[in-house]
């Protein structure tokens, strides 16, 4: 009998995410896309890393890389319509890893208004076939960047 431990587990996920979101095998000159053989396969894979991995006993802690500083073009779409008739905005992305496997989790995108003394964030979880959104929203700013950040990921938990 074969055993995995969760730490594998969670690697074998990433690995069928990667493979969900950017391998194809159908490639052609305008198009590229998965086969019906392809899905079917990630499908499989899914199922069996599904039956793996305890979720329901499974601790998620989150950490987070940067701020780094971004321009309004570089921006979330739905960021940039929150903001719209706002002017002085500073941009900035995060990285958001889970523990303890450092797993890309999503991205963090906000835009601080120092003078109003909010910030509107919107975070982008990684998810196969579409991502997931939650915000943007709005939220008071801390005493610093990284308070105000930190705020942002820890109402992205997942519980």
């Amino acid at each position: 009998m074969l055993t995995i431990s969760q730490s594998d587990a969670k690697a074998f996920d990433d690995f069928i995410r990667f493979a969900e979101r950017h391998c194809y095998d159908e490639i052609g000159v305008d198009k590229v896309a998965k086969s019906r053989t392809l899905r079917l396969h990630l499908e499989r894979m899914r199922m069996l890393v599904d039956t793996l991995i305890d979720y329901a006993n499974e601790e998620i802690d989150f950490y987070w890389m940067g701020p780094d500083e971004m321009q309004l073009e570089e921006a979330d779409p739905l960021l940039i319509s929150e903001i719209s008739g706002r002017s002085g905005l500073r941009f900035h992305r995060v990285s958001i890893y889970q523990l303890p496997d450092d797993i890309l989790f999503g991205t963090l995108q906000v835009a601080v208004d120092e003078k109003a003394g909010e910030t509107c964030g919107l975070v982008r979880i990684r998810q196969w076939p579409s991502d997931l959104l939650s915000g943007p929203r709005w939220t008071q700013n801390e005493a610093n960047l990284d308070e105000t950040i930190q705020a942002f990921v820890d109402a992205a938990q997942v519980d």
